[in-house]
């Protein structure tokens, strides 16, 4: 396949006409280059999940879909809902950013918690691994996942209704379909659980997502989406993963909203414009467990907003048979208002923190085909309010050595700006105005095969450095910063990955990455017990993730499915005590089984039973010290689909 030779018809590329087939994948990908490139000609490294297929799994929310993904580890602190987060080639967990149709719902700074993003109304997820600053900005240090959702089109009518362990509840209602040019899409979801903690651990989730898709004529097309989610966790746990708390509890409502246009003005010759909107409104409530709780510090509430927009235009020209350049500019403002207070036996100690940033960035790319290689290169300048200008840069290349191997390589810098609390935090903890982003430099270098006997398999080697890491100081003097860019860490690995043609009617897909991480350089604490440790791991990265895959064809009844992720052991700090102990985290098997299965019947045709066992063989595993995994949970829903 020539590289990008999709391209070639850019006027029929700008925004896919309709929704892709739910039983397969695209023939291309669009977050690595922001272009609409084939996944066999992509110089950096990247997995695309159906969404059709995990839901076929029962699987609903992101963060359980993404553990399969080779270069990603994830560390969850209890059950569905609890604080997700995900450290993507040993890299901090701040260093992805995740985008929904190109909407960024990282906070700035890079906080993100996956544990109450859901898979609905989603039809597929791209996981770009390595740098992708120059493309993206800050944050997508070690990475970028999109999630894209459904477009309209075809007439349909979903739903879905189910319930399992521990108050399992999964309800949803969709429908898709087209008026003239315009498609349109809309769904309502509700999930809810009564948690796995023995008290004061319920979890509920509502959203509502849309997209409306216009051709708005031979060369314009519009795309428009939002979606809103309110969602409330309850956590017993206190800081050390103790069951203390019958009351505390965190609620939000997220709001996120994206406009694009494309104009072809050319065959040769496409811009784009988006505007995106995110607002954050987090809420937590922690008062008096009994009226009798009035000693120490007993009571903590706090309100917040969090605001993100940006701007961006680009043009893209086509220079040649397969040349294709691309030069754009972004506007973005960041802007954060919290408000908290914490109650004691002394007083109130209340506290509050405003800021804003704004960042215009100019940014270009060129990618293309000669012969057997292959190659993208970019740039990017970013001009910040808070901390002035910064360059990011990466490279890559392919080259087919024949028909059946292709080799790869990237190379980049990258960075993540530091959140509005390390800046501007003030009263018992001060912010630094002077702090600079986080950085990295990251290569790779791999090899892909395609054999005839349909055995595909993939190879990947990584190196990173991370310098001008931010640390907490305790010990500062009282009023002085006490947050400075202090640490280095470095992280390297090996990521395989092999698909096997079916085996007695099973498809096996086989993954396994191996993560080594240390700290270069340690901060103002370097004692045993330190968040960072001068030649120590880095904290809750796994050395050693392997996942099996397992899926069979049940003709036209359905399927069943396996999934068994080993993780190994990492390391881990127990904050139960003052010095936090050094612990080591064991290693721990997973093992997910699903079926699909068509209903008999005059139903048959459009009702599907949906049934999954998450951690089917029971087992009690630890992945943040102190807080206890759950153990099984089982799920039956019935889909229907017309």
């Amino acid at each position: 396949m020539r590289f990008l030779s999709v391209l070639a018809a850019l006027p029929n590329l700008a925004l896919p006409s309709a929704a892709l087939a739910q039983d397969s994948l695209p023939a291309t990908v669009i977050t690595a280059t922001r272009l609409p490139t084939p996944l066999s000609a992509q110089t950096a490294t990247v997995t695309v999940l159906d969404a059709a297929s995990l839901r076929s799994e029962g699987v609903t929310h992101v963060g359980d879909a993404l553990k399969r993904v080779p270069g990603v580890a994830m560390a969850r602190s209890s059950g569905i809902g609890s604080q997700h987060t995900i450290f993507m080639r040993g890299g901090q967990g701040n260093y992805v950013r995740v985008l929904v149709d190109g909407v960024a719902i990282n906070e700035p700074g890079g906080t993100l918690d996956l544990g109450r993003l859901t898979l609905d109304d989603v039809e597929r997820i791209e996981v770009v691994r390595g740098p992708a600053s120059v493309l993206y900005g800050s944050e997508a240090v070690t990475g970028v996942i999109q999630i894209i959702t459904k477009r309209g089109g075809a007439r349909q009518l979903r739903s879905e209704v189910g319930g399992g362990s521990f108050g399992t509840l999964r309800a949803s209602l969709g429908a898709s379909g087209a008026l003239g040019r315009l498609g349109w899409t809309l769904q309502g979801d509700r999930h809810a659980m009564d948690g796995v903690l023995a008290f004061n651990n319920a979890y509920r989730n509502d959203g509502i997502s849309a997209a409306v898709d216009l051709a708005a004529d031979a060369k314009t097309d519009i795309r428009l989406t939002g979606r809103f989610n309110n969602s409330m966790y309850q956590y017993p746990t206190g800081s050390a993963g103790a069951l203390e708390d019958r009351n505390a509890e965190r609620t939000e409502n997220r709001v996120l909203a994206g406009l694009e246009v494309a104009r072809r003005w050319t065959d040769r010759v496409e811009t784009r414009a988006q505007y995106t909107w995110m607002d954050l409104l987090p809420r937590t409530n922690d008062g008096s467990d009994t009226p009798s709780d009035t000693l120490g510090f007993y009571g903590y509430y706090a309100r917040g907003a969090v605001k993100r927009r940006m701007a961006d235009l680009r043009s893209t020209w086509r220079l040649g048979d397969a040349q294709y350049v691309t030069v754009g500019t972004e506007w973005a403002r960041d802007q954060e208002r919290t408000t908290s207070v914490s109650v004691s036996q002394f007083g109130d100690f209340p506290d509050t923190l405003r800021a804003a940033r704004e960042n215009v960035a100019l940014y270009a790319q060129g990618l293309g085909e000669r012969g057997r290689f292959s190659y993208t290169i970019g740039a990017r300048l970013d001009e910040n309010s808070a901390f002035g200008s910064f360059r990011t840069a990466r490279a890559g290349a392919g080259w087919r050595v024949n028909d059946a191997v292709r080799l790869r390589s990237s190379a980049g810098t990258a960075f993540k700006a530091p959140n509005f609390f390390e800046n501007f935090a003030g009263g018992f903890t001060q912010g630094n105005p002077d702090l600079q982003p986080e950085e990295s430099r990251s290569a790779d270098l791999g090899v892909d095969v395609t054999l005839a006997t349909g055995v595909r398999f993939s190879l990947t080697g990584f190196a990173q450095r991370f310098k001008n890491l931010i640390q907490y100081n305790g010990a500062a003097p009282f009023g002085s910063p006490n947050y400075e860019n202090i640490v280095a860490a470095n992280a390297g690995g090996v990521e395989f990955e092999v698909s096997l043609p079916s085996i007695g009617g099973v498809e096996p897909q086989f993954g396994h990455t191996w993560t080594s991480t240390r700290v270069a350089k340690g901060g103002f604490d370097n004692t045993p017990s330190a968040t960072f440790v001068e030649g120590e791991r880095l904290l809750r990265r796994p050395a050693n993730v392997t996942t099996l895959q397992l899926r069979r064809a049940l003709g036209a009844m359905g399927n069943v499915s396996a999934v068994i992720v080993r993780t190994g052991e990492r390391e881990d700090r127990d904050f139960s005590s003052w010095p936090a102990g050094v612990v080591t985290l064991g290693a721990f098997t997973t093992v997910d089984l699903a079926a699909d299965v068509r209903l008999p019947g005059r139903m048959g045709e459009s009702a599907r039973l949906v049934l999954r066992a998450d951690n089917a063989t029971d087992v009690r595993f630890t992945q943040v010290q102190g807080f206890q995994s759950p153990g099984r949970i089982l799920y039956a829903g019935l889909r229907l689909q017309r």
